[in-house]
């Protein structure tokens, strides 16, 4: 891996891992993960598919057959639960629990079907859009079991995953991440 990509696995704590999904860099947008296991999407390459499988080979790296693409947009998941977007049908939610070996809820947040990129969670906490009504971080907490906090990144986007990147060993913000919001984030990652 390059400098960066190895800055941020000792940031993380773990080994990156160089990929593509559907001849596209956009990982976060197409893939959506929990410790147990990996979704791609239905457009990822066979060789994409081969070639993370090879490099992760203690995780369940799984195509979820669905019209929906954007996975990592459109799943909320830590190793407690997965909220996934309403537009999944119910086998797409079968296969995304087999696959994570995690409870799967469809649900919104504000609203919004994009749950992926409205939220990060990791095992312990996580942070959500601070348009995220009462009963949305309920349902939220309910499922992954987590504390969650209200917050903007990157000079207040409210698209969270955006300019986050977390897991439980480490945090890395977008570079227009301003103080309050690393005030904020510093609170939620750091319990």
């Amino acid at each position: 891996p390059d400098k960066d990509a190895r800055l941020l696995g000792q940031m993380l704590s773990v080994e990156p891992v160089k990929a593509s999904v559907a001849s596209s860099f956009l990982i976060g947008v197409m893939v959506a993960a929990n410790s147990n296991g990996v979704l791609m999407p239905r457009t990822a390459l066979d060789e994409e598919v081969e070639s993370l499988r090879r490099s992760l080979a203690d995780r369940n790296v799984v195509v979820l057959e669905s019209r929906l693409t954007a996975l990592g947009n459109l799943i909320l998941a830590n190793d407690r639960g997965a909220v996934v977007s309403p537009d999944f049908t119910q086998r797409d939610v079968r296969a995304i629990s087999d696959a994570l070996s995690v409870e799967v809820v469809r649900g919104t947040i504000s609203g919004m079907k994009t749950v992926g990129s409205l939220a990060v969670v990791n095992n312990r906490t996580g942070v959500v859009t601070v348009d995220a009504s009462d009963s949305d971080l309920e349902l939220l907490r309910e499922v992954l079991k987590v504390e969650l906090f209200r917050v903007t990144v990157n000079d207040g986007s409210k698209f969270v995953r955006s300019g986050l990147l977390a897991n439980d060993w480490g945090v890395v913000v977008g570079s227009r991440t301003r103080g309050p919001e690393l005030m904020l984030l510093s609170t939620a990652f750091n319990r």
